[in-house]
C-alpha cells in the first residue's frame, strides 16, 4: 500500500509545493482535490521534480444540483478531470453520483446513473481512467450505504468504490462489515476517522449539532489495523489517502502539516516494517 494525502488540507498551495512537501514528509502520492488548477505543465513538472505520484483527481460536488447552471458547472469539472487524467496517465477519478433535490435516495439514483453511464464512463473508458464513487452523504450523493452500492454497481458494474469508513461511523453503521461484500470493489481509500460525542448526543439528539466530528486516524472510533487487514484480505494494494478534516488540528498551516505527519506516523506502521 502507498500513503497519499488529499490536497484539500493545503488547497491554497500550488501543485509543485504540495508534491515537494509530500516527498519530504514520507508521502508517495497525492489525491488532487477541486481547488488545484488543471495545469498540465505544472503537474508534469511536479511529478518530474519529486517522483510523487498523482493517485487520482477527486471532484465530489452535486452534479444534480437544483440550479441548472451550478449542475452544469460541476458536470463539466468532472469531465475536465477525466480529460486531464487521461493526458497525465492518472489512473482514477473519484466523484459522486449527485442527488436530485426533494427526492429519496432511491428516486435520485436513476438520474445519477444516467449521468455516470452516459456522460462519465464513455470518456473515462476512452482515456483509460477508472471511476470510483465516494460514500460521503454530504456532497450530493446517494451511494452512501451498502444497499445503495448494491443498486448502483448492479447497473454500472464498471464503477468502483472510494471507501471512507468515517462516514459509516456517524451514521451508526458498522465500518468493517461492508468490506466483506464490497472489498473487491474498492479502488481508493480515505483515511479519516470520526468521533461520536455521546454526552453531546444525549443533550441535543440526533438532529442537533456537534455530537460527532471527523478526526485523524487513530483519534476516533475506528480500528485501522482491522480496516487495513480487511482491505488486504480483499486484495487491495492501492493508495491510502489521508483526508484531513479534524477540527482539533485546523486553524493554521503549522497545525495542518503537523496533523498530516501525525496521520502518517499512525498509519504507516500498520503495513510497513522497519
Amino acid at each position: 500500500m502507498r500513503l497519499a494525502f488529499h490536497t484539500n488540507a493545503l488547497g491554497h498551495w500550488p501543485i509543485g509545493k504540495l508534491a515537494a512537501w509530500a516527498r519530504e514528509n514520507g508521502f508517495s502520492a497525492l489525491e488532487v482535490g477541486p481547488s488545484i488548477p488543471l495545469d498540465e505543465a505544472a503537474f508534469r513538472q511536479a511529478v518530474k521534480d519529486t517522483g510523487v505520484e498523482i493517485a487520482c483527481f477527486t471532484y465530489c460536488r452535486n452534479v444534480l444540483d437544483a440550479d441548472p447552471t451550478t449542475a452544469a458547472r460541476h458536470r463539466q469539472n468532472v469531465l475536465d478531470r477525466i480529460e486531464m487524467a487521461g493526458k497525465l496517465g492518472v489512473p482514477l477519478l473519484v466523484t459522486s453520483t449527485g442527488r436530485a433535490p426533494n427526492l429519496t435516495l432511491e428516486a435520485s439514483l436513476p438520474p445519477g446513473i444516467d449521468f455516470l453511464g452516459q456522460q462519465v464512463l464513455p470518456p473515462a473508458n476512452r482515456c483509460g481512467v477508472k471511476v470510483a464513487i465516494e460514500n460521503c452523504p454530504a456532497i450530493g450523493n446517494v451511494a452512501v450505504s451498502p444497499s445503495m452500492w448494491r443498486k448502483l454497481f448492479g447497473q454500472l458494474p464498471e464503477l468502483g468504490l472510494a471507501f471512507d469508513p468515517s462516514h459509516l461511523v456517524w451514521q451508526f453503521m458498522d465500518p468493517y462489515l461492508p468490506l466483506r461484500e464490497f472489498g473487491r470493489k474498492v479502488m481508493h481509500v480515505h483515511a479519516k476517522d470520526a468521533q461520536l460525542l455521546r454526552d453531546v448526543l444525549q443533550d441535543v439528539g440526533i438532529e442537533g449539532q456537534g455530537w460527532w466530528r471527523y478526526r485523524l486516524p487513530g483519534w476516533g472510533e475506528i480500528n485501522w489495523t482491522r480496516i487495513v487487514s480487511d482491505l488486504m484480505e480483499a486484495g487491495y494494494d492501492g493508495v491510502i489517502s489521508l483526508e484531513h478534516e479534524d477540527p482539533v488540528w485546523e486553524g493554521s498551516e503549522d497545525k495542518v502539516t503537523h496533523a498530516l505527519r501525525l496521520g502518517r506516523d499512525f498509519l504507516c506502521p500498520i503495513w510497513t516494517s522497519r
